[in-house]
């Protein structure tokens, strides 16, 4: 099989006409050009080159194989540019899975980074819940997700993957505009107690949970009147004077007209936001990046 480096010489004694010439192109010896061309021509089967004054001139085999070099080693030097593109980031397609309220804020922030940084590359997001985001991660179905984990920063365990941790996604309550303690900065749960409330559910449940965890702290058990499956329906039974609803900061997006989010003390735990990706890909640019991108994007989140 003709090698590319013996086929990078003889294209370079072509042009130029000698194999002084083509030793100070390449950065050769002479000798070590003569050499490669014997070893070319032997791989050739015939005579590529003949002498011509002080130089050489190739045959019509050397012309031949010339014109198919220069097809060849462009051809190369592209597969060569586009893989160092996709080592970089520079091209290619990066699969990225996240829940709900954090496809609404993180991810369109930072795809919008990336595609200031990287043009090139395709971020292609997608919308699941913990379990199924972690199983298609590590299936390798996709090359980062950002999920909700029960541990904080320097808690994480060791296992499979590689984290960023992003933000503390604190809650916050939620009261109509003209309700009694919406003029108040800070809420007390004491102080909802007959209240009614609205929950938003969804495959973890979280906020039903953290809110029963809560009111049973605070001496007493949440009248859920109403139940979603979304925040912004939330906002809208709130809106509506249906109740109050604890939602945490990650879902307000713009909070609607007629609602009010307020801070609540004892502050509950918050949702533990991180990135993840499987370990070997821990170094990948792409996948730095974009990790690199969440966090400035979580560094907005108030």
């Amino acid at each position: 099989m003709l090698s590319t480096n013996l086929l990078e010489v003889h294209r370079t004694v072509v042009q130029v006409g000698s194999l002084t010439a083509a030793a100070h192109e390449l950065g050769y010896t002479v000798s070590a050009v003569s050499q490669q061309l014997e070893r070319l021509e032997q791989q050739a089967g015939m005579a590529l080159f003949e002498k011509a004054g002080r130089g050489v001139r190739p045959t019509e085999a050397g012309l031949l194989l010339a014109q198919h070099a220069e097809r060849i080693l462009h051809e190369v030097h592209e597969a060569q540019d586009a893989l160092a593109a996709l080592r970089e980031g520079r091209a290619g397609r990066l699969r990225v899975v996240t829940f709900f309220s954090a496809g609404e804020t993180l991810i369109p922030q930072a795809i919008a980074a990336m595609r200031t940084e990287l043009p090139g590359l395709h971020v292609r997001p997608t919308v699941d819940e913990e379990a199924g985001a972690l199983r298609r991660l590590r299936a390798g179905e996709v090359e980062l997700v950002v999920v909700v984990e029960p541990f904080g920063r320097g808690q994480e365990p060791e296992d499979d993957l590689h984290r960023w941790h992003l933000l503390d996604d604190e809650y916050r309550i939620l009261l109509p505009h003209d309700h009694v303690l919406a003029r108040r900065r800070t809420v007390r749960i004491e102080d909802l107690v007959d209240q009614d409330w609205v929950v938003t559910s969804g495959p973890i449940d979280y906020v039903r949970s953290t809110t029963m965890a809560i009111c049973r702290r605070a001496g007493y058990t949440p009248r859920f009147v109403a139940e979603t499956d979304e925040f912004p329906a939330t906002l809208g039974y709130v809106a509506a004077g249906i109740g109050v609803s604890l939602v945490p900061v990650l879902a307000l997006g713009a909070v609607r007209r007629g609602v009010v989010a307020r801070r609540l003390a004892p502050p509950p735990e918050p949702r533990h936001i991180w990135a993840a990706t499987r370990a070997p890909l821990r170094h990948h640019p792409p996948v730095v990046r974009m990790a690199a991108a969440l966090r400035a994007a979580a560094r907005g989140i108030r």
